[in-house]
C-alpha cells in the first residue's frame, strides 16, 4: 500500500494544492486521493470477498477474546456450541459434523478462486499430519463442484470438504466477510478459536495444544 499512497503523493492528478487556499484548499484536494489509495492497497492485505460470498460477519454470543490480528479465543467455560453443519461432500458422500463429536475439530471455510485460501492449504495439511487425533473439515464455498475438486487434487487434500454453494451453512456461523476462516471446536463441539484470513501451523498448532491438554 505504501508504494500506492508514494504515488498518489507523487503524482499530479487529484493533489496539486491551489494557490492561497491554506490548509483547506489542502484538504480538499489531497484527502481523496488519499482515501482512494488506502481502500485500494486494504484490498491486498484482507481475505477473499465479493459480493456474491459475504455472509453473516457477527459474533452473535461467542464469547471470543481477541488474541493476535485475525486470531480469536473462547475459554472454557464462555464457549458455544457450534451450528449444525452437514450436507454432501466433493466426493458425493452424506457428512455431518455431529459425527466428529468427542473429537477437536478444524472447519475450514475455503473456496478456490481465494488466493489466501489458497496460500493457507500447505498449512492446514501440515498440521493434519502432524496431529492425527485431530479432525479437519473443509466448507467449500460459493462455486461450482468441479473447480473445487480440482483444488483437491492440485494441492492433495486429505481431509473432506462439504459442498455449500449457496452460502447457506456458512450463514449460521459467524464466519468473517472475507475468505477464508477458520474454527476449532473443542471435544465437547464448542467454538474455542476463530481464524479470520489464513492460518499459518505456528498459529494453529498451539491452540490445538491447548485443547488438547483441557479435561
Amino acid at each position: 500500500m505504501a508504494h500506492i499512497l508514494s504515488d498518489v503523493l507523487k503524482s499530479g492528478r487529484g493533489v496539486r494544492i491551489p494557490a492561497g487556499r491554506g490548509p483547506r484548499g489542502w484538504r480538499r484536494a489531497v484527502l481523496p486521493s488519499l482515501a482512494l489509495a488506502v481502500g485500494i492497497g486494504s484490498l491486498g492485505l484482507s481475505g477473499c470477498s465479493s459480493s456474491a460470498n459475504k455472509v453473516d460477519a457477527s459474533t452473535g454470543t461467542f464469547k471470543f477474546v481477541p488474541q493476535a490480528p485475525g486470531q480469536d479465543f473462547a475459554e472454557l467455560g464462555h464457549r458455544k456450541a457450534a451450528p449444525n453443519l452437514a450436507g454432501t461432500t466433493l466426493t458425493g458422500t452424506k457428512l455431518d459434523l455431529a459425527s466428529f463429536r468427542g473429537k477437536i475439530v478444524v472447519v475450514n471455510f475455503w473456496a478456490s478462486w481465494c488466493s489466501p485460501c489458497r496460500a493457507e492449504t500447505p498449512n492446514l495439511l501440515q498440521v493434519s499430519a502432524q496431529k492425527p487425533d485431530v479432525a479437519f473439515l473443509g466448507v467449500d464455498e460459493r462455486e461450482d463442484v468441479s473447480p473445487a475438486q480440482a483444488f483437491v487434487r492440485s494441492y492433495k487434500v486429505t481431509y473432506p470438504s462439504i459442498v455449500d454453494k449457496l452460502g447457506t451453512l456458512a450463514a449460521h456461523w459467524p464466519v468473517a466477510v472475507a475468505l477464508p476462516t477458520t474454527f476449532v471446536l473443542d471435544r465437547n463441539g464448542d467454538i474455542a478459536a476463530r481464524f479470520a484470513g489464513g492460518v499459518t501451523a505456528q498459529s494453529l498448532g498451539p491452540v490445538l495444544d491447548k485443547l488438547a491438554a483441557e479435561t
